[in-house]
């Protein structure tokens, strides 16, 4: 079963324990964190937000506690466009365009600050020494240590060799691995070209129609 995690725009600096949609959404993810979402904050942007007492799953007799990511939008914009350079070194070439999507549904987002909701995810949710992790995480995107950046891969499903020129994504998860799901205004497929405007271009000559249609389906399907 899966877990998920949210991107979503907040009014102020105030936190929410769960994200249960609506238009504040940015993004969305299974499973994990995005290695662009965690390259968004910095390790003093986590906190730890409780269960409030409305939820639907609150118990008086237990305390529901989990760690979040939340700072300014424009902040969050001008550290992922320091930690690019690093991005690049972990990325293959057909990733990198991704991080454009999420540029843009970050800019397209009508809130001042962006937080990252992991109450769902089991890895943090409710568990001990769960806020200390989330940091790490951050944390390692700040320099090349192989050992920290190879447990960050691994929490995004990703496989490093020997050092961060040796790192292998999967086929079907590597988009999700970088931005989680975009709308798919913001979505960058794998040719690196909107798909939007995959989805309208015309057939190249000498294909039919059907072929080429076959060929624009939105990156995430692939059935």
């Amino acid at each position: 079963m899966s877990s998920y995690s949210f991107l979503v725009g907040r009014p102020d600096k105030k936190p929410i324990f769960n994200h249960d949609g609506g238009d504040s959404e940015i993004a969305y993810s299974c499973d994990w964190v995005p290695l662009g979402w965690l390259a968004l904050f910095e390790p003093k942007d986590v906190q730890v937000v409780e269960e409030p007492p409305q939820s639907d799953t609150y118990d008086p007799d237990t305390s529901t506690r989990c760690p979040t990511l939340i700072r300014r939008r424009d902040a969050a914009l001008k550290t992922l466009q320091r930690r690019r350079e690093r991005l690049m070194k972990v990325l293959p070439d057909y990733l990198r365009p991704q991080l454009r999507g999420l540029e843009d549904a970050l800019g397209a987002s009508s809130h001042p600050y962006v937080q990252a909701v992991v109450t769902d995810l089991d890895q943090f949710a409710s568990f001990p020494g769960s806020e200390q992790e989330l940091r790490e995480l951050v944390a390692a995107l700040d320099g090349d240590d192989v050992k920290q950046w190879r447990r960050v891969l691994s929490h995004v499903d990703a496989d490093m060799g020997k050092d961060l020129a040796h790192v292998e994504f999967s086929d079907m998860t590597g988009v999700a691995a970088v931005v989680g799901y975009l709308p798919e205004k913001f979505a960058i497929s794998l040719t690196g070209k909107p798909v939007s405007a995959e989805k309208t271009s015309a057939p190249a000559k000498g294909k039919t129609k059907a072929t080429a249609a076959a060929k624009k389906k939105p990156w995430w399907k692939f059935w």
